[in-house]
């Protein structure tokens, strides 16, 4: 996967960035004195900030990210499916993969879901978000006014390209289930309705905390959270 670093850095300063990674803290709630795998874990803000109370193991194929900030207060381990393979079972009690799959050709997503059920703790979670192909269609069509994308995406082509990422393919609960025996308990939606705005919405004061209440309302609430952008999954290693 090739990663357009200014690009992704100047997405992560903008308003439509930074309420991502709160509604995902959100969503992740309060962890304390867990052992955590952050794989692909990027600039390493999820793992920094999981960092605080637990213990963060950071796992990322591209070395500009992983090393992209100086920080200390998490292990870094550069590489993908060849790291997993050289961990201790049951050693996490819980495993963030965040976007992550739709850049992993999907004939080979058994081989790293059978990873990370063997490195989970009985009882411990994978926290995945994905993207949701009906949220896509409603994105290009409202947003960004680009019917044969969203027409494409309507018919069953899957693949896209996003603004810092090289070309992706989204998957459904069905085939995350196929190839996976971890469990999974629900998901809720992210990125349901603020990428739908303006961009010139963005910049008013308060917009990011009145966005993030609306946002936090309606992500477990159905049909709101099956239009959403991104499904945020929960799957659970059974005892």
């Amino acid at each position: 996967m090739s990663v357009n670093l200014e690009k992704y850095r100047e997405m992560l300063k903008q308003p439509w960035g930074k309420i991502m990674y709160e509604l995902i803290f959100a969503q992740l709630g309060d962890i304390h004195d867990q052992r955590v795998l952050d794989f692909g874990a990027g600039f390493g803000i999820t793992a920094s900030h999981l960092a605080k109370n637990n213990e963060v193991t950071a796992i990322e194929p591209n070395a500009d990210l992983l090393y992209g900030n100086e920080t200390t207060s998490y292990i870094k381990l550069l590489g993908s499916l060849d790291v997993l393979k050289t961990l201790d079972d049951n050693s996490f009690d819980l495993i963030i993969c965040h976007n992550v799959l739709e850049y992993i050709p999907l004939d080979q997503h058994a081989s790293y879901l059978t990873e990370f059920e063997r490195l989970l703790a009985d009882g411990g979670r994978l926290s995945l978000i994905k993207h949701n192909d009906v949220g896509k269609v409603i994105h290009e069509t409202v947003f960004n006014n680009d019917i044969p994308t969203a027409l494409d995406l309507l018919a069953g082509h899957g693949n896209y390209k996003s603004v810092a990422f090289s070309q992706g393919k989204s998957y459904r609960l069905e085939e995350l289930s196929q190839n996976t025996n971890l469990k999974i308990i629900g998901y809720k939606g992210i990125r349901t309705l603020y990428a739908l705005q303006p961009n010139s919405f963005k910049t008013e004061d308060n917009w990011l905390e009145n966005l993030m209440q609306i946002e936090l309302a309606i992500c477990d609430k159905s049909p709101y959270k099956d239009i959403a952008f991104f499904h945020h999954v929960s799957l659970e290693h059974g005892k």
